[in-house]
């Protein structure tokens, strides 16, 4: 292999050529390459350019150790040929190819999202001291095939450029300086929640800035972004827009919320209030949300006025009703000390109460009439007028927006306040309101009981006791629901359902549930008992698609290999046959359609029994591209869905703890005799499930990235539609 290798290259160990030989150049290591980021500067260089030193090191060595054990390619061959032989090993030929066609790619375009599989393996530096570019090479790196490739093409007649990272460089601020680059990566980040990777980019006479990273456009699903800063015209107009928001979202205390979306572009914008907040517009937005604000204060103030007039007419109310009730509560207490003794019973009841009572009731029905003349008070919506700019041509300020936005938010606390006093009031007035009625029935009574003289004296015996009605305040408790992550939960998801399904399903379910991975239209023809011109046409698939191969797989059923072949899920070893749909049928040359038919009727039984063992493990969106009365396939990852370019539509569904699921884990798709199949779900990231009764809740359009390859992406316009139970 290294003699293989080496001869590709077309290096002599022996007789070493003189385009390879290099020079160490001198290299001022500070303290802040530790913390530096290691590739965020990319560029094209020419491999003449670059001088090769070799240390004795790994990667995660520090750089200055790794720079002060190196030494230049030609001495560590000349002294170390037989490890410099053993790094050719790890190599070959096919592996310095593909690095050579990747560069060839590189020639005309960069990586979309600049960033690209195994650069972190070049390991380039640039020496400000000598002005020249250096591969820090570390021996102890277990892949070699750049500096075997860097060495060919030092040894090629015609020079090559490269498009590598330069490791620990800084940005040199030409576009834009470091503290407002810092400051676009944590406006960023607020909005999306999520690092971006900003990278600076040279090629050639070409210098631009490219921010990429991932944000979230619906619950539960993200996009990529691309933001291209060409020039510093762009940067600034960028970095201003970004801090404006910033300052608009935090200043206002979110009053002002701007929510991450991408354009057609593909680049990151900001909507508000259904309006792209972008530069161009940016003055304009700032403007109208004041005169909007400006309104919206003036509103406010009007009903605060009505309010507070409202509120002011509740007091009175309550203040006479407070008073009725006082009058009330001592003539009940008069009448109930008149028990205690012969002749206090005598004398109240030769007292007349009678027109007092009367009096109270033409007051309790004056005070009603002024308690519904309060109640109509200051009741009209708000209704913003229109804007001021009509009459008042001045641009505004986010200073001004800001200290708009902060005095209406004073005014509305303001107005809460009062309504919230007004509400209160009302309670209280209900309440004193039974309290009236309560005791004035009771006073009513007590005059009824009066009219005789030996009625009044056996009512006087009695152990009455008023019922005064008391108000309720409503509670209501808003159960909150965890959002499932898919980027940091999917791996427990995933391993927590595999070993559920394991303990709860038995073999024929989890084979059932296999044949509705491939054949769920059959599944739903039996289970729905419709639509069975399917099984025929399943069967006839079957039937012409049955090989040689699948004859042999059916002699030893599950068995297709001992359990002495070792396998590899997801990296992890296994001694497990994957199932094969002809075996799980039982489907051979002589079986006929009855025989598919009724083996279907089984499975489809078996499917109905696993779906009502199972119910989802997480409160979780599920996506699905299709919906029908049967079982559907579902995905936790929609962005599996965005694979199929003929998607236009998502269908979206919460689930919960009561949601009947099955996760097509690995036990699903694999036996487990040999007790060796990982946990987890490494086959598919698809669940089966029912939404025949779920109605549509909303629904909207969302622009989503979608990376075809290296060098392409396409913007796609999804329409997510948003269902559940009602």
């Amino acid at each position: 292999m290294a003699n293989e290798v080496l001869e590709y290259v077309g290096i002599n160990t022996t007789r070493i050529q003189k385009s390879i030989k290099s020079e160490k150049p001198k290299f001022n290591i500070n303290k802040s390459y530790d913390n530096a980021d290691l590739y965020k500067i990319y560029k094209r260089i020419n491999v003449s350019d670059i001088e090769i030193l070799v240390s004795e090191t790994d990667r995660t060595t520090d750089i200055k150790t790794r720079y002060m054990n190196s030494i230049p390619v030609q001495d560590f061959i000349k002294e170390y040929k037989d490890e410099f032989e053993k790094l050719a090993e790890k190599t070959s030929v096919d592996d310095i190819k593909e690095l050579e066609d990747l560069q060839e790619s590189f020639k005309d375009k960069i990586p979309y999202f600049v960033k690209y599989d195994k650069n972190y393996l070049w390991q380039i530096y640039y020496s400000n001291e000598d002005d020249k570019y250096f591969m820090l090479f570390p021996a102890k790196e277990g892949e070699t095939e750049v500096l075997m490739y860097l060495l060919k093409k030092k040894l090629e007649k015609e020079d090559t450029k490269i498009f590598v990272p330069v490791c620990k460089e800084d940005y040199d601020e030409k576009i834009i300086s470091n503290k407002k680059l810092s400051d676009i990566e944590n406006y960023i980040w607020v909005f999306t929640a999520e690092w971006p990777h900003v990278y600076e980019i040279f090629d050639g006479e070409e210098q631009k800035i490219i921010i990429t990273g991932k944000t979230k456009v619906k619950e539960g699903l993200k996009t990529d972004y691309r933001i291209v800063l060409n020039n510093n015209e762009e940067a600034e107009n960028q970095y201003t827009v970004l801090k404006a928001l910033f300052i608009l979202t935090t200043e206002t205390k979110y009053e002002f919320k701007f929510s991450p979306i991408i354009d057609e572009n593909g680049s990151l914008v900001f909507e508000c209030k259904d309006k792209v907040v972008t530069f161009d517009n940016l003055q304009k937005f700032i403007t109208d949300e004041t005169a909007l604000e400006q309104d919206l204060k003036y509103e406010y103030k009007k009903q605060i006025d009505k309010n507070t007039k409202k509120l002011s007419k509740l007091k009175e109310v309550v203040n006479k009703q407070n008073e009725i009730y006082a009058k009330q509560e001592k003539q009940i207490l008069n009448f109930m000390s008149c028990k205690t003794s012969f002749f206090k019973k005598m004398r109240f009841f030769f007292k007349s109460n009678k027109k007092f009572t009367l009096e109270t009731k033409k007051i309790i029905e004056g005070i009603e009439q002024e308690a519904e003349k309060a109640e109509s008070m200051g009741d009209e919506d708000v209704k913003i007028k229109e804007s001021v700019l009509k009459d008042n041509p001045n641009i505004f300020t986010i200073a001004d927006l800001v200290k708009t936005a902060m005095e209406v938010k004073e005014e509305e606390l303001k107005n809460k306040n009062i309504k919230d006093d007004i509400k209160a009031l009302k309670l209280k007035h209900e309440n004193m309101k039974r309290k009236i009625e309560n005791a004035d029935k009771y006073l009513d009574e007590i005059e009824e009981h009066k009219k005789n003289l030996l009625d009044f004296w056996k009512f006087t015996n009695k152990d009455n006791q008023s019922m005064l009605a008391e108000g309720q305040e409503d509670k209501t408790e808003e159960k909150k629901i965890p959002t499932f992550n898919i980027d940091e939960d999917m791996q427990s998801l995933a391993e927590n359902c595999d070993s559920l399904q394991r303990k709860k399903l038995s073999n024929e379910e989890c084979d059932a549930l296999y044949v509705a991975t491939k054949l769920l239209d059959g599944i739903n023809s039996v289970v729905t008992r419709s639509n069975t011109y399917v099984l025929d046409e399943e069967y006839d698939e079957l039937k012409k698609n049955f090989s040689k191969e699948d004859k042999n797989i059916n002699i030893f059923g599950g068995l297709k290999d001992d359990y002495t072949q070792v396998k590899k899920l997801n990296n992890n070893a296994h001694r497990e046959n994957h199932k094969n749909i002809y075996s799980v049928l039982r489907f051979n040359e002589t079986t006929t359609l009855e025989d598919f038919k009724e083996r279907m009727k089984e499975l489809g039984r078996l499917v109905t029994e696993a779906f009502q063992k199972i119910t989802s493990a997480y409160d979780m969106e599920i996506y699905y591209a299709k919906r029908n009365k049967g079982f559907i396939i579902g995905e936790i990852n929609p962005y599996k869905l965005l694979e199929d370019e003929s998607i236009d539509k998502i269908y979206k569904m919460q689930a919960n703890s009561s949601t009947h699921i099955v996760y097509f884990s690995n036990i699903i798709f694999y036996d487990n005799f040999n007790k060796t199949l990982p946990l987890g779900m490494d086959e598919s990231t698809e669940v089966i499930l029912k939404v025949g009764e779920n109605k549509k809740i909303s629904d909207s359009i969302v622009n989503v990235m979608v990376q075809k390859d290296l060098f392409n992406v396409k913007i796609r316009k999804i329409k997510i539609v948003e269902e559940g139970k009602r």
